[in-house]
């Protein structure tokens, strides 16, 4: 697995509703007004513009799919990757530049409107933020990949934040069970009502990094447990354990890069990892940032140019029940929902023409269908282009789309 030229995981160079969410809310009749993506211009080490670019997300308005505001929040950007996955309820909104090893905060008070308001604090011996989970009292918990170089294995650990951006601790994922270990802490999912933390590694280059999976103490970030992804021999379904989301029950699932799919078990006393799904490969590979609503998870694949639901109603054998292709084009890797209607964002890996897309979710049956009235003004195909254009903020070019969120 490598990082290609746009930033992001290729499997050519190897080998809704979540990041990255679990979609708890009820479904409204007043659909949001906003889609905020996180897109910018900057090529691996070639600095450009991190923006916020807003996006009309009003199905009854003339210029839906319209980008009507950017603002710049980074004029040295490298690669603008996750944002929290979801709207929180009090601002402001995370959003991190992987490469350029900086996290920003957006406020959306305003919400045609955004307004940067600053980064985030450096982690003592930490760098390289991944991705972000949403707190009951309105802090942050992130995951860093890196920790303290002097030291073999440089594994990342766990941080939160205030609201300001300011560090309130961290924690290690160094591990003396696992000596070494090149652990890059990457997804993350709360447990709050066991006082639990689940976080997965994958890389985000080429290296080979451990297959494993956390499970931390929420109270103090005390790491508690560290289990290894059990591999089957024949397939690599085990490798590269990416995304996390936690079910109704307090169990928790995992799903790997390469398609392979994990409950976790007994978090509060005995933790235990459990393989309950593989889909087929070499076709299955890039499984992603997954969304869960209802009795259904909803994963982007993105190799298989699809997102594949799979019934989580027994999690210990779940099932896939529909496939949604989506072209060979389009590298399904990022959705999230409409907290107040049918609708999901989707965005791609960034192999193909970079666009933002809306589709519809149809909880009773766990099958998608394409919105294409969400479309740039004229276009002859669905989705909005991040292509040459001039932007609101001034910027002129291409600019590469992953975190997406709508806004009420």
């Amino acid at each position: 697995m490598s990082i290609t030229g746009r930033g992001w995981i290729s499997v050519a160079s190897a080998a809704l509703l979540f990041g990255c969410t679990e979609a708890k809310t009820e479904v409204s009749k007043a659909p949001s007004r906003y889609l905020y993506v996180w897109a910018g211009m900057g090529h691996d080490s070639t600095p450009g513009i991190d923006m916020m670019t807003v996006l009309d997300a009003n199905p009854a308005s003339k210029g839906y799919g319209s980008v009507v505001a950017a603002v710049t929040v980074d004029s040295s950007g490298l690669m603008p990757h996750h944002t929290e996955f979801e709207l929180p309820a009090k601002g402001p909104l995370f959003a991190n530049d992987y490469n350029g090893n900086m996290s920003f905060m957006v406020d959306f008070s305003d919400p045609e409107h955004p307004r940067s308001k600053g980064k985030l604090a450096s982690i003592p011996g930490g760098r390289k933020v991944h991705s972000f989970a949403r707190l009951a009292n309105g802090n942050v918990l992130a995951t860093y990949q890196f920790g303290d170089s002097s030291g073999i294995g440089t594994p990342g650990g766990l941080a939160e934040f205030d609201s300001k951006g300011q560090l309130v601790r961290s924690s290690s994922s160094r591990d003396a069970a696992f000596p070494d270990a090149p652990i890059r802490t990457y997804g993350l999912t709360i447990v709050a009502a066991i006082d639990r933390v689940v976080t997965t590694s994958s890389p985000m280059n080429s290296e080979r990094t451990a297959n494993v999976v956390q499970v931390w103490r929420l109270s103090d970030l005390k790491l508690l447990k560290t289990l290894s992804v059990p591999a089957v021999e024949g397939d690599s379904a085990h490798m590269y354990p990416f995304e996390v989301r936690t079910l109704d029950d307090h169990s928790v699932l995992v799903n790997s890069y390469y398609c392979g799919f994990y409950r976790l078990t007994n978090l509060d006393s005995k933790p235990q990892i459990t393989r309950v799904l593989a889909l087929a490969q070499p076709k299955n590979i890039g499984c992603s940032v997954p969304l869960i609503a209802g009795r259904y998870m909803v994963m982007p694949i993105a190799y298989a140019h699809r997102f594949a639901t799979i019934d989580l109603a027994d999690p210990a054998h779940p099932v896939e029940t529909a496939s949604f292709e989506t072209g060979s084009t389009f590298f399904p890797h990022w959705i999230s929902p409409d907290p107040a209607s049918d609708r999901v964002v989707v965005t791609d890996q960034g192999d193909g023409p970079p666009m933002v897309a809306v589709a519809h979710f149809d909880r009773a049956t766990g099958k998608l269908s394409w919105d294409d009235t969400f479309r740039d003004a004229g276009a002859s195909s669905r989705g909005v282009s991040y292509s040459m254009r001039l932007w609101p903020n001034g910027a002129k070019g291409m600019a590469m789309p992953h975190g997406a969120v709508f806004v009420r």
